[in-house]
């Protein structure tokens, strides 16, 4: 029966979820074009504004693997307040910050809210579809992800040209207001929560500890050798601290997520690295487009942003679509084939030239986008239907920890590729011809990663169980 309440008023419980995760994504998007204005504001460094970006990616990380086992404990009710609450006081300290380092702080508490949405959001929408809409569901879910992306930037635009950079911040004080009514308003249908765990604080603070001086020794590697006590000394930090965890999880009343969700779970587990080797590839590549369309062919920035609105477009209109399919075929051969056409679409781009044209550049990204979006809904409900359903808000955090895990070691390890390369190929002389020899390697990479991801989505099987 309680179910059935559940499945009943599942557009009121999406609608919750679907305005935080607009809500977070805008406000990532719309901060870069902010950047520079608020560099020149506080008459800093580009370095020390960077950190707006830096805290902020940190702090989901480390977080969102613990909200979604904290979930579990409390309950999505709990969960959307402390998320919300949260963002809106980020937001509000971030409009009134009155230097760098007070803007910073409030990145991160902004960041608290926002974790906290991204870690439940695909596990929200798995509880309250049932299983033959799932793929609807999480593909509504990645829509309003690139809604955020697409509309933030052109209203960043616009708020900056007739108003300070403060706006950027105040604007998602009602939205946040609007989304916490709603959990006022809607929650209270769902059926009191019950615990299915407790929370182990020294195991997630071990995994916390791991993942942030993990991705923070990658995203240094393009500035400092390996050798820098840097380097290794975050290398031996989050080594360390992984053991910890894994000591703490290799007992069943101090795990965090309990390792056997990997270790009995094929589907669940080659899902999961199928999602890696995809954002990967991809992302790296995609830091290094902007330099090419702007140093190498010249275009202006504003026209650069209208070759990378493609993806976010493309994710909106195939999302829904390839979750919806994927309910009716399953997601096998949608996963195989989006992993397919992304890495058609990489191979395209390695043959990029100094002066290659305007049709060339949007066809090779938009067959990207296509790849893209018909592999990302599929393999996240190939994912989420893995699992039992007190597993979904623990699952929910970890593809999302995985995305952002994904996306910041792809960065971190093609922009140093790329660093390096261009010091080897320096003798070719002229910046154009240095670019695309050191590029074309880093798309092969990318490439190699995509096939890899669809040996993954070929192995885990037809149907999650």
């Amino acid at each position: 029966m309680q179910e059935n309440v559940v499945q009943a008023n599942r557009w009121k419980f999406f609608t919750v979820g679907a305005v935080g995760t607009f809500m977070a994504t805008f406000d990532g998007s719309i901060l870069n074009v902010a950047l520079p204005t608020i560099t020149a504001d506080f008459e800093t460094t580009v370095s020390m504004v960077a950190w707006t970006v830096l805290s902020y990616s940190l702090t989901l990380i480390s977080l969102m693997l613990i909200f979604g086992a904290w979930t579990e404990q409390k309950g999505y009710t709990f969960a959307y307040k402390f998320g919300y609450y949260f963002f809106i006081v980020g937001s509000l300290l971030c409009a009134v910050s009155f230097s760098i380092h007070m803007l910073i702080f409030a990145r991160v508490v902004q960041a608290i809210g926002t974790a906290m949405f991204a870690a439940i959001g695909p596990g929200m929408v798995s509880k309250v579809f049932p299983p033959n809409e799932r793929g609807k569901g999480l593909g509504l879910h990645v829509m309003m992800v690139a809604g955020g992306f697409m509309i933030g930037p052109p209203v960043g635009g616009l708020l900056l040209t007739w108003f300070s950079w403060h706006w950027i911040f105040l604007i998602n004080i009602p939205i946040g207001i609007f989304g916490l009514s709603l959990v006022y308003r809607y929650f209270r249908i769902l059926p009191p929560h019950v615990a299915t765990r407790k929370l182990h604080l020294p195991g997630a603070l071990a995994i916390s500890l791991s993942l942030v001086s993990g991705v923070f020794m990658l995203t240094l590697l393009k500035d400092y050798a390996v050798t820098d006590i840097r380097i290794w000394g975050l290398t031996i930090v989050s080594i360390l601290s992984f053991v910890a965890w894994l000591r703490a999880e290799s007992k069943p009343e101090t795990a965090l997520i309990g390792l056997e969700i990997f270790k009995r779970n094929r589907t669940f587990t080659y899902s999961l690295l199928s999602a890696s080797a995809h954002f990967m590839g991809t992302s790296g590549v995609f830091v290094l487009i902007p330099f090419y369309l702007e140093n190498i062919r010249g275009f202006e920035p504003k026209q650069v942003g209208l070759f990378l609105i493609i993806l976010p477009i493309l994710m909106f209109v195939l999302s829904p679509l390839s979750g919806k399919l994927s309910d009716k075929i399953g997601f096998r051969y949608l996963t195989v084939g989006g992993m397919l056409v992304t890495a058609l679409g990489l191979w395209l781009l390695s043959g990029l030239q100094p002066d290659s044209g305007t049709l060339f550049i949007v066809s090779s990204l938009v067959v990207i986008g296509l790849g893209i979006g018909f592999f990302g809904t599929p393999n996240s409900s190939a994912m989420m239907g893995a699992v039992t359903d007190n597993q979904r808000a623990t699952a929910s955090g970890i593809l999302a920890t995985n995305r952002n895990i994904g996306m910041s070691v792809g960065i971190a390890l093609s922009t140093s590729l790329f660093t390096y390369l261009q010091k080897e190929y320096a003798g070719l002389g002229g910046e154009k011809a240095i670019f695309v020899a050191s590029y074309r390697p880093v798309i092969f990479v990318g490439l190699a990663l995509c096939l890899v991801g669809a040996v993954f989505c070929l192995y885990r099987g037809e149907r999650a169980t």
